[in-house]
């Protein structure tokens, strides 16, 4: 009995343990839960709070940049003839040329002329209590009147104080009082992934504020003809952006918006500040800038370059071209030769040549590490002050003859006239005097000129040998690239 007693008092206590103990896990797990919970809340608040203060930032940027910031409009009047609009000479130097001969306008409606107001605009940003404001130069280049609206909406006619094609900088000035400056920062801290913020103008829609992040620096290589070092960014930058700050999270101007890709989206680039700040003082003062120059045009070694020229890639740049009566010429520099240092400092792309360059001065020599046919020199040069077109110091006319105004083929002139890259040597045709032989061949501004009659043009020594024994009464036969398409084009005068 007292057996049955203990084993069922043994059942009892097993069971009792096991009930507590599913009781105890139960309420455990609830108060696990219960601080799980009050955790992720915690947390939810956590990221709540940090996304208010990022977007409360960003209006702080807004409201302390805004005010510098300004709408730009420009007026300028153009010249047309009526068949500017259609391209008079569309087929000239096609195959259809004759089919289409006679079609158009008549003589009387060819010497008409009308004038038609082209209106344009874009941004800039007040950097001075002065008045003197930051844009881009393609902005108001060539512009007969420009109208600066202010965020207050104030509005004022401004004078073109300086501009720089270079870089695609100008200086505004305008007559007024109480004006809000934006705070200029440092280009060269910025990092790739920081956020970045636009303010300007898109399509006339006045202080538009975009952010995204600064997603490169030191892009190059876009053609655009101006020294490239632009930062990139995916805060969207759309026509009339142009000249607009792109500000750092604390408010500082770190670059000068200046152009997108298109059809890209996300892809803009701007100006970095820094390069603006060297060149600001002298854009007031002087209205231009005056700059050391070697007198050379150099490119970039590809994989193929690199072999040929004998150095290894990413040492170095070709130069391409040496012009004329310069520092360059007179030291003894020649086409071909592969530059890798200035004063011992390495140089790898044609970007960080021009860097180094502009940090001298007019007159300062300097000492070049050179490549030629293998064998690595020293060269000293002298640099002088660049010209305000440096092409065109290779620049001939041969108005006699033509009328035409040539250069030889350089990057730039191929980055100009989107030149096929497959076209390494021959002249360019710059210019084509109204009236003149050269019209009357069928020369275009852009034309690549590879033969004259069967000679091959690759400098512009070899122009004026073959210019010199052409007749337009025997004929002529071109060989001419043009707009990507190479082709034989002949001509005769009739009597």
């Amino acid at each position: 009995m007292y057996k049955n007693m203990a084993k069922g008092l043994g059942v009892g206590l097993a069971l009792g343990a096991l009930l507590f103990g599913l009781f105890f896990c139960m309420n455990n797990d609830h108060a696990s839960s219960l601080t799980s919970t009050k955790e992720n809340t915690k947390e939810d608040k956590g990221k709540g709070t940090t996304a208010r203060s990022l977007g409360r930032a960003f209006v702080e940027v807004a409201k302390k940049v805004q005010p510098a910031v300004v709408n730009i409009t420009t007026e300028k009047t153009i010249t047309m003839k009526p068949w500017d609009r259609y391209g008079e000479d569309f087929f000239r130097g096609s195959p259809f040329e004759d089919f289409f001969k006679g079609f158009g306008f008549s003589p009387r409606e060819k010497g008409k002329e009308f004038r038609q107001k082209q209106r344009s605009g874009g941004s800039g940003v007040i950097v001075d209590k002065e008045g003197y404001i930051l844009t881009n130069n393609h902005v108001v280049e060539d512009t007969d009147k420009i109208k600066v609206r202010l965020n207050d909406g104030r509005e004022f006619t401004a004078t073109l104080k300086g501009q720089d094609s270079r870089t695609d900088l100008a200086v505004l000035h305008i007559k007024a009082k109480d004006l809000p400056v934006a705070t200029l920062g440092d280009s060269d801290q910025i990092e790739v992934g920081e956020w970045a913020i636009a303010i300007g103008s898109p399509f006339g829609l006045e202080h538009t504020v975009t952010v995204g992040v600064i997603s490169a620096k030191g892009r190059s290589g876009l053609g655009t003809g101006t020294y490239e070092d632009f930062i990139q960014t995916d805060a969207s930058i759309n026509p009339g952006n142009s000249g607009g700050p792109l500000i750092n999270i604390e408010g500082e101007v770190v670059g000068i918006n200046a152009m997108i890709i298109q059809p890209g989206t996300g892809i803009g680039f701007a100006i970095p500040i820094n390069m603006a700040k060297q060149i600001l003082n002298d854009l007031i003062k002087q209205g231009r800038v005056v700059r050391p120059w070697l007198g050379i045009s150099v490119q970039d070694l590809t994989p193929e370059m690199a072999e040929q020229f004998q150095v290894k890639e990413k040492e170095g740049v070709l130069v391409a071209q040496v012009h004329q009566g310069t520092g360059a010429e007179k030291a003894g520099l020649v086409s071909g030769d592969v530059i890798k240092s200035v004063d011992d400092k390495t140089i790898k792309s044609t970007n960080e040549l021009i860097k180094e360059i502009q940090k001298k001065k007019v007159g300062q020599k300097l000492k070049l590490g050179v490549v030629r046919e293998g064998k690595a020199t020293t060269i000293e040069v002298t640099t002088t002050a660049m010209p305000e077109k440096p092409e065109a110091i290779k620049e001939k006319e041969v108005e006699e003859k033509l009328g035409a105004r040539v250069q030889e083929l350089t990057p730039q002139l191929a980055a100009r006239y989107r030149i096929s890259s497959e076209i390494k040597r021959g002249v360019v045709v710059v210019g084509v005097e109204e009236g003149s032989p050269a019209e009357d061949i069928g020369l275009q501004e852009g034309d690549v000129i590879l033969e004259i009659n069967r000679k091959k043009i690759e400098t512009i020594k070899d122009f004026e040998t073959a210019v010199k024994d052409i007749s337009m009464e025997k004929g002529l036969v071109f060989r001419l690239h043009r707009r990507g398409n190479t082709f034989y084009h002949s001509f005769k005068k009739q009597p």
